[in-house]
């Protein structure tokens, strides 16, 4: 078993983690300890957290099978029939009921050692000692029906209790609930997944043998070689054009057996920390009934024409498994859809005659430019993400003269002369990050490095520190991404985006230089958001900021606003202060 490499420091309380990795401080502990609760814990740990991470070594290795464990070892004979087996076969349909070994030998030989297999020995009969915020079943459906007309959530924090029971917040358990439909096959898009994790969520969610499809960017292993072990599992590792270019897409379909289906578009990897104690944002659409078998082809489009544009973005992959699901999309019946889709594809991109701007910042500017209220200049562009790219030597390199450029515009009349609005930038501060629910290692889901950092000391004077304590999430590190403009004074949100796409050229494209052609946007990434505009989703100008306005509810910004600027001491996260 591999030691866990964050040794002493690690927090984790998910018995996935120690089923697949071994602790050596834990370990001593548990040694000496009767294995029923009494161990005399070093001063230098926390107590509380040594002792639940204890109890789960206790559920995962008791005492008596470590014994019995090696006393067969040691005697050259083969363990007893009850010892833990691993199934890992194609036709088990479920997680195993034994747990994994013990934490000082390895588990007797079987027919799949993977990762996928630790992860699937847990005690399945307890949900809660396999996610750690379990709502009861059956409700979603209620709650999804009560976040209208926003449909937007965010994933519930397992350290911040206040979140476990706020309206808006939401576990991957409740989008798999049976109230929002029955579950016959699932398409899952994302960068990072973890297919055990993922798994044992569909396991509990009784789903585990439907038929999934999985388009991952991150390298994988296990989802190499899942289709030997599951074969109601398909996993295709998208491919991508440049070295540098990920498939960073966060969306996932649920088709039901009524025929119907729902999209949900998120910021969350499917593996656990994503899920633990990062603040995560997701919208879900609304149930999308199939339409009749003599439909027009152009019958349940949206008003916002998400069905076309999410059919185009799926196209882009040219992936043969997703034909299915466009067949199925162009099928369905999207006109209950009150969000603009908006994606990112890799390549070159011009602006064309009949759709405008395709894809990246600019087509967010062409939608924006359509059907935006008018706004003053001096309402600034807000930015939030969990990562920033290489932005150019200063402000008007990149930010303004193409992300704000796009993203200031409105259905004011061209020809007045127009300002370039003041920017500003949400990212969690070193002050922030080591005051989190988890420390430093908090920081984790913020890949920003000195390299980068070193080279833009111009960012800082427009930073802002993350601070969410009206949503209760101040000490949960921001793995969200969304963009913004809001009025303070008259308490108004103009639009919202929600987005997989950090602050980079990478995700939203950076437009050529050369006068001499037309402009091209060049994309690296695979990206997905959706745009919230008022005439659409309430049919009034602006959505309200922080109270209801004549029975339209608030907007549920993720962030406490008034926004608060960084210190002249304060500086922000690098990823480089977890590496010494």
């Amino acid at each position: 078993m591999k030691e866990c490499p964050y040794g002493e420091k690690c927090y984790r309380k998910n018995p996935i983690h120690f089923g697949e990795f071994s602790h050596a401080h834990l370990d001593a502990i548990y040694e000496k300890g009767n294995g029923s609760g009494d161990y005399e814990i070093p001063a230098k740990y926390s107590s509380e957290m040594i002792h639940t991470q204890l109890k789960l070594l206790e559920k995962l290795f008791p005492k008596k099978a470590v014994k019995k464990e090696k006393e067969a070892q040691s005697s050259g004979s083969k363990p007893p029939v009850n010892a833990p087996i691993a199934s890992g076969s194609a036709s088990s349909g479920s997680l195993d009921t034994k747990p994994s070994g013990s934490t000082s030998s390895r588990p007797a030989a079987s027919q799949d050692t993977s990762n996928l297999a630790k992860k699937q020995k847990l005690n399945a009969k307890n949900i809660k000692d396999y996610i750690p915020v379990v709502i009861e079943k059956g409700g979603m459906a209620k709650k999804l029906e009560r976040a209208a007309p926003y449909n937007m959530f965010l994933t519930a924090i397992t350290d911040s209790k206040s979140t476990h029971s706020e309206p808006l917040s939401i576990t991957l358990q409740e989008i798999l609930d049976e109230s929002l439909g029955e579950i016959e096959s699932t398409v899952q898009i994302n960068f990072m997944v973890d297919i055990g994790w993922l798994l044992g969520h569909y396991y509990f969610a009784g789903i585990l043998d439907k038929p999934l499809l999985v388009l991952y960017g991150d390298e994988s292993p296990e989802l190499l070689s899942i289709g030997k072990f599951k074969p109601q599992v398909t996993a295709i590792r998208v491919r991508m054009p440049t070295p540098f270019a990920t498939s960073h897409t966060k969306m996932m379909f649920l088709g039901y057996s009524d025929g119907s289906m729902r999209v949900v578009i998120s910021t969350a990897n499917l593996y656990e920390d994503d899920w633990h104690n990062r603040t995560q944002g997701l919208w879900i659409s609304p149930k999308l009934p199939a339409l009749p078998e003599d439909a027009d082809t152009g019958a349940g489009e949206s008003l916002t024409g998400f069905k076309q544009d999410l059919m185009l973005y799926l196209v882009e992959y040219k992936i043969t498994q997703l034909q299915p699901w466009i067949a199925r999309i162009r099928k369905s019946d999207f006109s209950a859809i009150n969000v603009f889709f908006l994606g990112s594809v890799p390549g070159g991109h011009r602006e064309s005659s009949v759709r405008g701007h395709p894809w990246g910042h600019a087509r967010l500017g062409s939608l924006l430019s359509k059907h935006a209220a008018p706004i003053d200049d001096r309402i600034p562009v807000v930015c939030q993400s969990s990562s920033i790219g290489s932005l150019g030597v200063s402000v008007q390199a990149w930010i303004q003269q193409d992300f704000v450029n796009s993203l200031k515009k409105d259905s004011t009349p061209v020809g007045k002369l127009r300002q370039m609005p003041p920017f500003k930038m949400i990212y969690p501060s070193f002050g922030n990050v080591s005051g989190s629910h988890d420390g430093m290692l908090g920081g984790g889901c913020l890949p920003y490095g000195k390299n980068t950092n070193d080279k833009q000391p111009w960012l800082k004077d427009y930073l802002q520190q993350w601070k969410s304590s009206d949503r209760y999430r101040s000490r949960a590190m921001p793995h969200i991404k969304s963009y913004t403009r809001f009025n303070l004074e008259d308490q108004s949100v103009y639009w919202f985006v929600l987005t997989s796409a950090n602050l980079s050229k990478a995700a939203w494209g950076c437009f050529n230089k050369n006068s001499n052609i037309q402009p091209c946007l060049r994309i690296a990434n695979y990206e997905v958001g959706v745009l919230f505009l008022p005439r659409f989703v309430t049919g009034e100008d602006t959505f309200p900021l922080g109270n209801n306005r004549d029975g339209v509810p608030a907007f549920p910004l993720p962030y406490d606003v008034p926004l608060t600027p960084y210190a002249p001491d304060d500086k922000p996260f690098l990823m480089d202060y977890l590496q010494g």
